[in-house]
């Protein structure tokens, strides 16, 4: 077994290594019955039938599986490896298989037609300056302490005491005053 310190490259060699290709390609488990994704979440609809290449790393799974790899970062990395070294009659095996896959989905889900859904763009957080005027609404206790504050855990009845919160400057609590109030 490869240590932890292996690359994802070295990891992948080693997979590929241990492959048996006879049976990725052309494929071992070609059974479109067995091919269809199940629906994880029956609210979103039914499943995008696989192509050709989402196959070709279906049967690099098993295969990997078998030989004790389950690491999915070194499946994804060797099932792209063999794909883009496959030939076109290799690659024409598992579009063929596609293609049964996604007549009989087509029966399971008739009317199915995919429809991506665009992710919300989020937005950066983007931390404010500290505005003068800002600080001289806070109260003057927080601003006027000359020392630090320290909290201690008696505050928090449910942290242990070997647990103490660092030590707060008062530029520190006022612009943790601040963040609070935006």
């Amino acid at each position: 077994m490869m240590t932890e310190s292996s690359s994802l490259s070295d990891l992948a060699e080693n997979l590929i290594n241990q492959l048996d290709r006879g049976k990725i390609f052309p494929p071992y488990y070609n059974n479109p019955e067995e091919l269809i994704n199940p629906s994880k979440n029956r609210s979103k609809g039914p499943p995008r039938p696989p192509n050709g290449f989402l196959l070709c790393r279906k049967n690099v799974h098993k295969e990997a599986r078998l030989k004790g790899f389950c690491n999915m970062r070194v499946i994804s990395k060797v099932s792209g490896m063999l794909w883009r070294s496959a030939s076109t009659e290799e690659k024409e095996i598992y579009e063929q298989l596609s293609a049964q896959v996604n007549n009989l989905h087509s029966q399971r889900y008739p009317g199915y037609k995919y429809r991506p859904t665009t992710r919300q763009k989020t937005q950066p957080y983007v931390v404010p300056t500290t505005n003068i005027e800002v600080l001289q609404t806070f109260p003057t206790p927080i601003i006027n302490q000359q020392q630090p504050i320290i909290y201690s855990s008696s505050f928090i009845p449910d942290i242990p005491e070997m647990y103490q919160f660092p030590q707060f400057t008062e530029e520190d609590l006022a612009s943790f005053y601040y963040y609070l109030s935006v």
